[in-house]
């Protein structure tokens, strides 16, 4: 009888914990917390989401999409290498269907992955991504070309 209130203190213990865990996984964060992103070495490049612009207009790339969200990103190169942004792949999700990304140069300003970033240096960009509805957040699925690992990195930006 001992044993058996013992091994359930100890389950429902073990339950109490591992919700605590998941909530705090879970929980929505808002856009400004870091993604790092491997090049040669662990924690290369490191990118925060500075502010989200939602567009309500719809939008035709290829499909027709309920509205657009201009994500502004600062992206800083802490490695030892020079950086080809382009090589920075970026697969935008909004409720588990892909969406499309887009963006624009003008007078050499740096409005998407484009361009490069010395080392020690860091750049404001700009990436408009499509989407289905404005109520869903938006995934991020990032990764570097560059990197030996191929590791991916999935950032969800709150949209409202």
């Amino acid at each position: 009888m001992k044993r058996i209130k013992l091994i359930s203190m100890f389950t429902i213990l073990f339950i109490v914990l591992m919700c605590k865990t998941s909530l705090c996984i879970d929980k929505d964060d808002e856009y400004g917390k870091d993604v790092w992103i491997n090049n040669i070495s662990d924690n290369d490049l490191k990118i925060r989401v500075t502010d989200v612009n939602i567009i309500e207009e719809k939008i035709n790339i290829d499909n027709t999409y309920n509205a657009s969200a201009i994500i502004t990103m600062n992206v800083a190169n802490n490695g030892r290498c020079d950086i080809e942004l382009s090589n920075i792949d970026i697969y935008p999700y909004q409720g588990g269907k892909p969406t499309k990304y887009f963006v624009s140069t003008s007078k050499d300003n740096i409005s998407g992955f484009i361009g490069n970033i010395k080392t020690g240096d860091s750049k404001n960009i700009k990436i408009g991504v499509a989407l289905h509805n404005t109520n869903e957040n938006i995934k991020l699925e990032m990764s570097n070309i560059e990197d030996v690992a191929n590791e991916t990195v999935i950032k969800s930006i709150k949209v409202k």
